[in-house]
């Protein structure tokens, strides 16, 4: 005989308050007090209550479930932003769809264009390339929140980080403890001295913010943009770092001086996400390189691995779970109605000073 189903109104009884509370308190919607919430969990804890998605589909023409859109599972910090919003969304009673656009071959506007016809009430994209023709895709009133280094053209909410401004106060610190050459591998690929200032004419110029943060810090301290120092045309993984690195020290074996520049060693390297941090701290130990008493090492991104390297590496943390936080809020928002005028939202990374770093 299959279990009796526990109803909402036992659930109310139990915690002791009305049928619209627990609805609210399951639901996430309404004003429900703290304390009320905890007594509703507890009451569908013991009594084992389980929501019945058909009938909540009939009546109120939601899934109650979002989408999740990434490129793909190459990089760590996809799992960070994967775990942030699955936690964030079943707090507040959703369940989460998972879907990767790399293999179709309309990319991310293919998904964005079908995303209505699936069983999400709406999606976050994480959008890892310029959407094509000013954002067309975006149009309609289908809810889509859009998260990555690459604008939304107004045309749906934007939450992104302040890159740019992360980059220059990172500069600034290894300046202020004074180092002199400070690499930075952030370039995207074509961006050069000749390029630099024709960002629309080079492919990936709209994630470019993080080289200009670095630039910025440069001239606002009187120090010329070393281009040597900037090597391009590599996706930034580790193997990508470690090559990034054997460029930069010309090829010698010995962690002597060559490659960039005058001939000097840069002192600092400034590394566009951790997987090229922790690719660059390899190649640098595999010279004899002293990490960080001859150069001193800085990532971006904060994943798991950045703690556990030897040293540990010193990182930019995104904090993943006010990302999160954010898109998961903001496409709730849109869900349930609101139609306020699109916002683009930069959250501010802090550093994580560990190991690779001299303090």
């Amino acid at each position: 005989m299959a279990a009796k189903r526990v109803t909402m109104a036992e659930v109310a009884k139990e915690a002791g308050v009305s049928i619209k509370t627990v609805s609210n308190a399951i639901n996430g919607v309404g004003n429900v007090l703290p304390k009320t919430q905890k007594k509703v969990d507890a009451a569908v804890a013991k009594l084992g209550y389980r929501i019945d998605t058909a009938a909540r589909y009939l009546k109120t023409r939601k899934h109650q479930n979002i989408g999740l859109a990434i490129g793909g599972f190459d990089s760590p910090f996809y799992t960070q932003l994967l775990e942030g919003v699955i936690e964030e969304s079943t707090a507040k009673g959703y369940t989460v769809t998972i879907s990767t656009y790399n293999q179709l071959e309309g990319g991310v506007e293919e998904l964005i264009r079908e995303a209505p016809y699936s069983n999400a009430d709406g999606w976050i994209v994480y959008a890892s390339h310029p959407l094509a023709d000013e954002g067309k895709v975006l149009e309609g009133e289908y809810p889509i929140v859009q998260c990555g280094n690459y604008t939304a053209f107004g045309k749906a909410d934007l939450i992104t980080l302040d890159n740019r401004g992360s980059f220059r106060e990172t500069t600034q610190l290894l300046l202020d403890r004074g180092c002199t050459r400070i690499a930075a591998l952030c370039a995207p690929e074509g961006i050069t001295r000749d390029t630099y200032h024709r960002k629309d004419a080079v492919r990936g110029a709209a994630v470019i913010d993080r080289l200009e943060g670095y630039i910025d810090a440069l001239r606002d301290n009187g120090v010329d943009v070393d281009w040597s120092l900037i090597p391009d045309g590599r996706r930034w993984t580790m193997a990508g770092g470690a090559s990034a690195v054997d460029d930069l020290l010309g090829g010698a074996g010995d962690g002597g001086a060559g490659g960039s520049g005058d001939g000097a060693r840069p002192d600092a390297i400034l590394c566009y996400n951790d997987s090229a941090a922790l690719g660059a701290l390899y190649e640098l130990q595999l010279r004899g390189v002293s990490v960080p008493g001859d150069v001193q090492v800085i990532g971006f991104d904060n994943i798991a691995e950045s703690q556990y390297s030897s040293p540990s590496l010193t990182t930019v943390d995104p904090m993943w779970k006010d990302y999160a936080r954010m898109c998961v809020t903001r496409l709730i928002a849109r869900i349930n109605g609101d139609d306020s005028p699109y916002a683009t939202i930069a959250l501010h990374p802090r550093l994580v000073e560990r190991d690779s770093t001299k303090r």
